[in-house]
């Protein structure tokens, strides 16, 4: 098989820089995802990517359950974003701008430009919460969601919100399940080719190179995402109606001070339907985890064959045994042509007879 092609000094120059990013002490590394630096559960997959020839890492995200709430709507109806991460680099660990954020862009609503924040982040399966007791909460997850009850008025308002077909004053909180995203800079569409075969053959299914420039411009960098839409789910739980305060008797998460005037993040769905929704984000990290597992497998084991002295391509192969074959073949013909040989029937395993 023909070797890889030379790796160009555009991609040297890239790979030193996102690597200098990376090799930044935790205490100070930053970057542009709500967490702020890189998910301690995909570290080490990074690093054994990284030292490979010709691939680095440009931005990445384990996988993560989170609860967004939307921003305001803009001047042209539209939500203003700079997305949430669901399928783009986003808010991804981003290897490159250490600390510095993408420009914003108009999106879809469920964007985050105008007030639109993260009420709730984990990389990790949650568990419920205690009290200062030690026992199980009554409403942990609607209060570390950053959501209110109203005692009061809760079925009243949750049932406006539902039957409303007006939605341009409402913003809403949405609870999501985002599996792995990982992209990778890749110095030729040969060295793409084994990340993105692994990727898919792992069960991210919607993984592939993102750009065709790469077929015409030498110098581009053939970039793989490796991603999955099949486990992402995600369901409104709250609301949000500009201009509304906290109730008397509000008791739930903590809400910023400086916004308690203006918006008060409503629950749209009881304590049973979030835990739920939990318990199927637990489900899907493990799904998740899987899949990181067989990528990492499968994409090592393929590299370790093809850097061995006796791997061949597919075609190589096929001729191999053919060759072989047909040498068999022959020397078969020539043992039972030989004078003395036995004949066909004891070939074959057919003792009868024979004394």
């Amino acid at each position: 098989m023909a070797p890889p092609p030379s790796i160009p000094p555009s991609f040297h120059t890239l790979k030193s820089r996102i690597l200098s990013s990376l090799s930044t002490p935790t205490s100070t590394y930053t970057d542009a995802s709500p967490k702020g630096s890189l998910d301690t559960a995909i570290v080490p997959l990074i690093e054994r990517l990284n030292a490979l020839e010709g691939i680095v890492t440009t931005s990445s995200c384990a996988g993560r359950v989170s609860v967004f709430l939307e921003g305001r709507r803009g001047s042209s109806g539209g939500r203003e974003d700079t997305s949430r991460g669901g399928g783009d680099v986003g808010e991804c660990e981003d290897h490159e701008h250490n600390g510095r954020r993408m420009k914003m862009k108009k999106s879809v609503p469920g964007g985050k430009g105008l007030g639109g924040r993260w009420l709730f982040v984990s990389h990790d399966p949650l568990e419920l919460p205690k009290d200062e007791n030690g026992r199980d909460d009554q409403a942990p997850l609607t209060k570390m969601f950053g959501l209110t009850r109203d005692v009061t008025e809760n079925e009243n308002m949750n049932g406006k919100v539902c039957r409303s077909r007006d939605t341009e004053n409402v913003r809403f909180v949405r609870f999501a399940f985002e599996p792995m995203i990982l992209h990778i800079a890749t110095a030729s569409l040969t060295h793409a080719a084994p990340v993105l075969g692994a990727a898919i053959s792992a069960g991210f299914r919607e993984s592939g190179v993102q750009s065709l420039k790469n077929l015409t411009d030498p110098n581009a960098v053939p970039m793989v995402a490796v991603r999955s839409a099949g486990v992402a789910f995600e369901s409104i739980i709250g609301s949000v109606h500009v201009g509304s305060a906290l109730p008397s008797n509000y008791s739930g998460g903590e809400v910023d001070r400086q916004q308690q005037d203006e918006e008060v993040i409503k629950a749209l769905v009881d304590e049973e339907y979030l835990m739920t929704l939990v318990g199927i984000a637990n489900e899907r990290f493990e799904v998740n985890t899987e899949r990181i597992r067989r990528f990492e497998d499968i994409l090592f084991r393929d590299i370790e064959k093809k850097r061995s002295d006796d791997w061949e391509d597919k075609e190589t192969r096929q001729e191999r045994k053919k060759v072989e074959g047909l040498r068999r073949r022959e020397e078969l013909k020539a043992n039972r042509d030989s004078p003395g040989s036995f004949n066909g029937d004891i070939e074959h395993g057919n003792f009868e007879g024979i004394t």
